[in-house]
């Protein structure tokens, strides 16, 4: 929850059980360290892909579009 503080983020423990909850019936990660999903590439990309979608609609499309840009912006100075 800190990571989402310093993004401007707020989530309660009851967000986070949802989400980790919903990717678990989904087989996507449950939890950190634990891996996103078994098998092919392929599969891990999907279940990220999902959990990017769960996130940008929990967060809404204006904030997500924000985080975004802002990122875009940092690894433009970076690389």
């Amino acid at each position: 929850m800190e990571l989402a503080a310093q993004e401007g983020m707020s989530l309660t423990v009851g967000h986070i059980y949802n989400i980790r909850s919903k990717l678990k019936k989904q087989g996507g990660e449950a939890s950190a360290g634990e891996p996103v999903a078994a098998g092919k590439p392929a599969a891990r990309e999907a279940s990220l892909d999902g959990q990017l979608r769960t996130l940008v609609i929990r967060i809404g499309l204006d904030r997500a579009e924000r985080v975004f840009a802002e990122l875009k912006a940092s690894l433009t100075r970076v690389g």
